[in-house]
């Protein structure tokens, strides 16, 4: 009768055989994923049942029925196809959201749709990250998921008066620092922590809103810029910037400031 030692030898081995086995076949969907594609990847990983092996990321904890998920694999498409296509952002979103809402009005107006759309692309976005040295799909994911969370929030939730436009357009050009933190908080799973240990070392860059900025891209480190004071929206990284953009911004502000003022009106009248 072998001894309880043995045993014990035997059984680890055998864990440690099965676990060799289950990281074989991870490492397999992902070599796979890799060969068909970023785009087709993705699509991979919005059916929730394709590769179980893989965590989620959090995306498939609300259940969609198969028509809904089909309406989050074609916006993503779609923004993914006119993102990849031209250089200006705004323009971007302007043509792939007029697209998606003309084509599915409901998304835009639904709490679950827009929740499980912001999960799926957090969830791309974490494994693009996780999968690739080239972070630009993820940059893209995180914007997209930023958008989306904006929208609801202000749309449906009405939880805030504006969309911060001055953030989303952050993630297009974002530092690995800035991108892994935004997805690592989002994400229910701790996938991210051994990247976010790399990023902290990485100094985080903002983006100032004077476009004659004569730093390189308009690229600041985070911690010498203040936003504007009267909308909270646009940044910049001196005061010279921020007298030179005033008339650029000032329409804006303007703007940002009567849809503040009136949301926190309506704010107060609920109160009361």
């Amino acid at each position: 009768m072998p001894s309880r030692k043995k045993a014990k030898g035997k059984a680890r081995k055998a864990a440690k055989e099965a676990a060799k086995a289950e990281e074989g076949k991870r490492q397999a969907v992902i070599a796979n994923q890799r060969q068909v594609g970023p785009h087709e990847a993705l699509m991979q990983r919005l059916n929730i049942n394709a590769t179980p092996l893989i965590c989620k990321h959090g995306y498939g904890l609300v259940a969609l029925t198969p028509g809904d998920l089909k309406i989050c694999q074609d916006v993503i498409r779609t923004f993914t196809a006119v993102f990849t296509s031209r250089e200006d952002v705004m323009e971007c979103f302007i043509e792939a959201s007029t697209v998606t809402h003309e084509k599915y009005p409901d998304l835009y107006s639904s709490k679950l749709l827009l929740e499980s759309l912001v999960s799926c692309l957090l969830s791309s976005g974490t494994q693009r990250v996780l999968d690739e040295g080239d972070n630009c799909p993820a940059r893209l994911f995180a914007m997209l998921a930023c958008y989306f969370e904006e929208w609801s929030n202000v749309k449906v939730r009405k939880t805030k008066a504006t969309l911060n436009w001055t953030q989303i357009f952050e993630f297009n050009h974002a530092d690995d620092h800035t991108l892994v933190k935004y997805l690592r908080k989002r994400i229910d799973c701790s996938c991210l922590d051994k990247k976010y240990k790399e990023a902290r070392c990485i100094t985080k860059m903002g983006t100032c809103c004077n476009p004659s900025c004569s730093w390189p891209n308009q690229k600041v480190e985070r911690s010498m810029m203040f936003c504007c004071t009267r909308c909270g929206d646009a940044n910049y990284c001196s005061i010279e910037c921020q007298r030179a953009a005033w008339k650029i911004h000032r329409g804006d502000c303007d703007n940002i400031v009567k849809l503040k003022a009136a949301f926190d009106s309506k704010q107060q009248e609920r109160v009361i």
